[in-house]
C-alpha cells in the first residue's frame, strides 16, 4: 500500500513539472491567454465539514444522531497554465461519529472483550496538510472560463489526530474506552497520524477580478484504521468525506488570472487576427510575421519559387536554385573561363558557347561528349536536407540525362553519391548510398534497363573541394555519373 502512496506523490510532481512547460498556444484556445501577463498565484480559505465512514460514521448512526464536524482550511496554489496547477492546503477540523446499525457483530482491537455497540461514539480533532494536482475540466473542452470554473484536485496528504472512543452512559458522564492520541499501546505519544489520498471536485464562481467563491467536495482514503478510534478486522481501509465553502483571492497586479479568459468575462468571443496582413489568420499561419507584401502559400509560409530553402523575398536569385550560403544564387564559378557559370555550364572544364550551354559545338554529337554531358548534368541533382528524396527541381535535369543515355544504349554507367564532412563517416556513407540508389531507381522507372546502371556511395571520402567553407561543402554534396563499359 505504501508503494501506491509513493507512486501518486511521484506522479503529481512529474505531471506538474511536465505540463508546466506547456504554453497556452500548445493547447489552442479561441481566446488565448498571455501567461506572462496573467496572475498565476492565489490563496484561499473557508469552512469545511467532515463526514466519517469507517467502523464508526458521522451520519445515519445507530443512536439516530448526526454528527456535524466543522473545521477551517486554507491553501495557496500556483497555476502553470489554464489546465494545470499545484495546491498546498492546510486544514483543521473536529471529528466525531457513532456506531453503524450493523456494527455490533465484530470485536474491537485494543479494547479487550468488547464489540462495537450502539451506545458508542468517538470524537477528536485533526489537523494536517496535503499537496494536490489541479486539473481544469472547464478549460479542457471550451475556450477559457469566464464565470464558472470546474476542476479536479488529486493528491496526497498527512494529518495528525487525537481520536477517543467513548461508551455512552445515560444520566452520567460517558465512559472513555480508548484514546489513540495517548494510548501507550501505540507508537505515537501525543497524536496518532496517517497519510491519505484524496480526489476532490471544485466549482468556482467568479465574483470579480480579485475574488472567487468556491465550493468543494471530495473523498479521502486513510491509510491507518484508527481515525475513528475503532480498529477491527472488518474494515481496514477507512474513508471520509470533506465538503467546504470559501473564497479564493487572486494575487498579482495583472488584470487576468490564468484560469479566467479575460477581464470582462467574455472568454467565448473569437477574434480573427492577421498580424502580418497576408490573408492567413495567425491561428493557421506558420509564419505570422512575414513582411508586408510578401507572397505566401495557403499556410502562411513565404513563397520559395526555386525550392532552394530561401524564400523569394530573401533570395537574390528567386528563380534559380542556389545555396543559402550564397544568398540563393548559383555559385559564381566559371572554371573554363567561357563566360558561363558552372551551375549552367554543361562542360564547365571545356570552353564552349552559350547556344550549346557551355560545350563546344563540334563535340555535341560525339559519344564521348554525351558521356561528359551526363557527368556534368549530374552535378545539378539536388536532394532534401539529410534525405535521399530528390528535389523536384532536379527531375528535369535527370530526364535530360536519361535522354542522353538512350542515345548510347550500349554504355553502362555507375551513379556515385558523395557528401561533405559534416555528420559522422558512417552516416554520410549510408546517406550517399541511398541518394545514389534513389537516382538509379528513378532512371529505371523511366526506361533505362537496370543492368546498365549501378549505384555506389562514397560518403565524405572523395571530396573535390575544401570542406572548410560553405561553398566547398556545397560542391562536395554531389552525384557523379560515369561510364563503366559496354554491354556485351
Amino acid at each position: 500500500m505504501r508503494r501506491i502512496f509513493l507512486f501518486v506523490l511521484f506522479s503529481t510532481f512529474f505531471a506538474a513539472n511536465s505540463f508546466s512547460q506547456f504554453t497556452t498556444d500548445e493547447i489552442t484556445y479561441g481566446n488565448r491567454i498571455d501567461l506572462e501577463n496573467s496572475n498565476s498565484w492565489a490563496v484561499g480559505g473557508g469552512f469545511s465539514n467532515f463526514i466519517m465512514h469507517g467502523d464508526m460514521r458521522s451520519l445515519g448512526t445507530s443512536d439516530d444522531t448526526n454528527y456535524w464536524n466543522f473545521g477551517l482550511y486554507g491553501y495557496v496554489n500556483k497555476m502553470f497554465n489554464p489546465l494545470l496547477g499545484l495546491e498546498l492546503k492546510a486544514s483543521f477540523t473536529k471529528i466525531s461519529g457513532g456506531a453503524q446499525y450493523f456494527s455490533n457483530v465484530y470485536e474491537l482491537e485494543y479494547v479487550p472483550n468488547t464489540v462495537i455497540r450502539d451506545n458508542m461514539r468517538f470524537e477528536g480533532k485533526a489537523y494536517g496538510a496535503e499537496l494536490n494536482l489541479i486539473f481544469s475540466f472547464t478549460n479542457l473542452y471550451q475556450t477559457t472560463a469566464s464565470k464558472w470554473h470546474a476542476a479536479g484536485y488529486f493528491g496526497v496528504g498527512y494529518h495528525l489526530y487525537d481520536s477517543q472512543l467513548f461508551e455512552i452512559v445515560p444520566g452520567a458522564a460517558d465512559n472513555p474506552l480508548v484514546d489513540f492520541g495517548k494510548n501507550p499501546a501505540r507508537n505515537s505519544v501525543n497524536q496518532a497520524s496517517s497519510i491519505y489520498l484524496s480526489a476532490q471536485f471544485g466549482l468556482k464562481r467568479r465574483i470579480n477580478k480579485r475574488v472567487d467563491l468556491e465550493f468543494r467536495t471530495g473523498m479521502y482514503f486513510n491509510y491507518e484504521d484508527h481515525l475513528d478510534a475503532a480498529i477491527s478486522n472488518k474494515q481496514d481501509w477507512e474513508t471520509f468525506f470533506v465538503s467546504s465553502i470559501g473564497v479564493a483571492v487572486k494575487l498579482g497586479k495583472k488584470k487576468i488570472f490564468t484560469i479566467w479568459g479575460d477581464e470582462g468575462g467574455k472568454g467565448d468571443n473569437f477574434k480573427i487576427i492577421d498580424t502580418d496582413k497576408d490573408g492567413v489568420m495567425d491561428q493557421l499561419d506558420i509564419e505570422p510575421n512575414t513582411p508586408a507584401g510578401v507572397m505566401v502559400y495557403g499556410n502562411g509560409k513565404a513563397v520559395d519559387s526555386d525550392k532552394d530553402g530561401l524564400p523569394d523575398y530573401k533570395d537574390k536569385c528567386p528563380l534559380k536554385y542556389g545555396p543559402i550560403s550564397n544568398e540563393g544564387c548559383p555559385l559564381n564559378v566559371d572554371s573554363d573561363g567561357d563566360g558561363i557559370m558552372d551551375g549552367e555550364d554543361l562542360c564547365p572544364n571545356t570552353p564552349g558557347v552559350v547556344e550549346n550551354r557551355g560545350c563546344p559545338k563540334q563535340e555535341a554529337a560525339k559519344p564521348d561528349n554525351i558521356n561528359q554531358q551526363i557527368g556534368l548534368l549530374a552535378a545539378s541533382i539536388y536532394f532534401d536536407t539529410n534525405s535521399d528524396r530528390i528535389k523536384s527541381i532536379s527531375f528535369a535535369t535527370i530526364d535530360k540525362i536519361i535522354n542522353l543515355m538512350k542515345k548510347v544504349p550500349n554504355v553502362k554507367f555507375v551513379i556515385e553519391g558523395h557528401t561533405d564532412d559534416r555528420n559522422s563517416d558512417r552516416y554520410n556513407l549510408y546517406l550517399s548510398q541511398r541518394r545514389a540508389a534513389s537516382v538509379r531507381k528513378y532512371m529505371v522507372k523511366q526506361g533505362i534497363p537496370s543492368d546498365r546502371l549501378e549505384s555506389k556511395g562514397y560518403g565524405e571520402s572523395r571530396p573535390k573541394f575544401s570542406n572548410s567553407n560553405a561553398g566547398g561543402r556545397q560542391l562536395n554534396r554531389r552525384v557523379e555519373i560515369k561510364p563503366t563499359g559496354s554491354i556485351e
